[in-house]
Formats: structure tokens, sequence, C-alpha cells
């Protein structure tokens, strides 16, 4: 880990005003909701209404989006490798700071609203419910940062949002195409729409796990470790995409000029 690659990546994210006032919405909007619903219905006071951890998605996306691909652009990352850090360090330490940045703040943003819920029913102070979520949330965003360091190293800039973006589309197509080949007809036709289905089915799911991956964080607080595998598999993935991240990044030949 590379302590001055991880604060330049906080420091590069400060210095951008659009995102800081993204970074501001992300925050107030599912309060102001939150807040609003519970004013209208009292009678929710006395439920757990956190919003879902996937929502680390998007503060993972904020602070992940471009993180190497921008230093691509300008030609800083030939500035960086020239020290003495590796490309392998320097993956690492971008990972890093963008999972931990996102993780901060998205675990403040539920910090909140379970005070908010302590605030309107005390009861709720001591639920588990918050810890769950906030703990599924730096899953999700060191799960997802992982991804997004892997397609920030293909291209430069922002590009990596406009393969993301086309990921989703392929995916929202492919579950199109699902629900048409399932009401096909038998015979050899049903049989290849069959295999089209198993393989749009495998697709999505494999996406769905990438974003917002399955880890049972309640069973183990509650002591169940019989859902390790879902740990491995997310551990799994995250070394996956590092590691192919850092090979893009070692075949590449670095200039000092601008794309």
């Amino acid at each position: 880990m590379n302590r001055a690659v991880c604060v330049t990546t906080w420091r590069e994210f400060k210095s951008n005003k659009v995102r800081l006032v993204i970074l501001f919405l992300l925050f107030v909007a599912p309060l102001f909701s939150y807040t609003v619903q519970r004013c209208q219905n009292p009678d929710s006071r006395y439920q757990d209404l956190l919003t879902p951890s996937i929502v680390a998605i998007a503060y993972a996306l904020l602070w992940g989006a471009g993180a190497i691909g921008r230093e691509m652009q300008h030609g800083t990352i030939s500035l960086v490798l020239a020290r003495p850090i590796s490309i392998v360090t320097y993956v690492i330490s971008k990972w890093f700071a963008v999972g931990l940045a996102a993780s901060v703040c998205a675990f403040q943003a539920v910090l909140v609203e379970h005070l908010i819920s302590s605030v309107f029913c005390p009861s709720l102070a001591f639920e588990p419910e918050f810890l769950v979520n906030g703990a599924e949330r730096f899953i999700v965003c060191f799960g997802t940062a992982s991804f997004l360091i892997f397609l920030s190293s293909l291209v430069s800039g922002l590009k990596d949002l406009a393969l993301l973006a086309g990921l989703l589309f392929l995916l929202s197509i492919s579950s199109s195409i699902i629900q048409i080949m399932e009401y096909l007809p038998g015979g050899r036709t049903g049989k290849i729409a069959e295999q089209v289905v198993h393989v749009g089915t495998a697709f999505g799911q494999g996406v769905i796990f990438i974003l917002d991956p399955v880890v049972p964080v309640g069973y183990f607080f509650s002591g169940n470790f019989t859902e390790i595998l879902s740990v491995l598999s997310w551990l799994t993935m995250v070394t996956c995409f590092l590691s192919m991240a850092i090979f893009v990044m070692t075949r590449k030949e670095f200039s000092y000029a601008s794309e």
C-alpha cells in the first residue's frame, strides 16, 4: 500500500466540485425522503427503514470513476510510476483508496439514518440491522471498487463509465431476450432458446454479483458461519479484477502527453 497514491486520489476528488455536489446529494436525498416518510406515517417509526446497502454502489461509482484513467489521460501516471513504486502497489493502493473512501461515506450515511431512527424510536438504537447494513456497504464498496479499477485500467479518462453503461445495457438486452425466449415453442428452436436463456441468466447473475455481492453478513453476526463460501467468492472476485487490472497495466506504454 502506498500512502501517497491514496492521498492523491482523495485530494483529486476533493478538487472536483461537481463530484462534491453529487456526493452531498447522495448523502442528503435518502435522509430527506426518510425523514418525510416518518413524518407522514407515524406508524413507520416502529420499523427499521434504513436504505438498502446497495446504495453504496453509487458512492463507489462516484469515487472510482476514472481512478486510473484520468491519470493516463493527463500523463501523470508516468510520473507516478517513475518513482520507486510498482504497478502492483499502485493498483492495490488505488483500489484501497476508492474502497475506503466510498465505504466511509456510505457508512456515515447509514449512521445518520440510524441516529434519526433512534430519535423517533429509541428501541431501534440497539437493533443489529444497523451494523449488518454498514458491514454490507463495506463489502459492496470494496467489491465494486475492484471492478471499477479494472475498467479504469482499460481506458483513459472517464471512458470506464461508458464501459459500465454498455455492460448494463447488455444486461437489459439479455433480460429482454430471456423473456422472449421463454415463450418460444419446443423442438430444436426450443433447445436453442433454452441454451440462450441459460447463458443470459448466468451473465445477468454475474453482473449482479459484481455490483451487489450477496454476502449474508447477518449470519456472521449471529455466530453462524455456514455462508463462509460467499465470502470466499467475494474475495476471489476482488482478487481476479485486481489481477486483471495489474496484467493490463503491465502491458501498457505510458507517455507524458495527454490523449
